[in-house]
């Protein structure tokens, strides 16, 4: 390679690792669960749109997929979905502007089918 190919790829390389540098990471426990982020709310990722439920099992709204936050989680009715299942529930306020509402966690990352999602406290 010549010397100007090998000058524009370092230039490259480095243009890169400065765009790269600017990006926020994950503590290393939210790949596997929850992460604490003060007041009480931990993030979580929701790997999928889920619905969301009042107490009772009663429809509320919509939790969009994403890094959402949790309060904490408990344990209720069972939720299937493909090959996933659980009966832990996690308290947040949803996208629909519902507050205090129930999420199963089978829409949560990070957890074992009817476990608990790690880094989430209990109610």
């Amino acid at each position: 390679m010549s010397r100007v190919g090998t000058l524009v790829l370092a230039g490259a390389a480095a243009a890169v690792g400065l765009a790269l540098s600017g990006l926020t990471t994950l503590p290393a426990d939210a790949a596997s669960g929850c992460y604490g982020i003060g007041g009480g709310r931990y993030n979580c990722q929701v790997w999928k749109t889920a619905p969301s439920y009042f107490a009772g099992d009663v429809r509320a709204g919509t939790l969009n997929a994403g890094t959402n936050y949790f309060y904490c989680q408990a344990v209720g009715s069972e939720v299937v979905d493909g090959a996933y299942r659980n009966h832990w529930w996690a308290k947040t306020d949803d996208d629909s502007g519902n507050k205090g509402v129930w999420v199963n966690v089978v829409y949560l990352s990070g957890g074992d089918n009817d476990q608990p999602v790690p880094g989430l406290p209990t109610c």
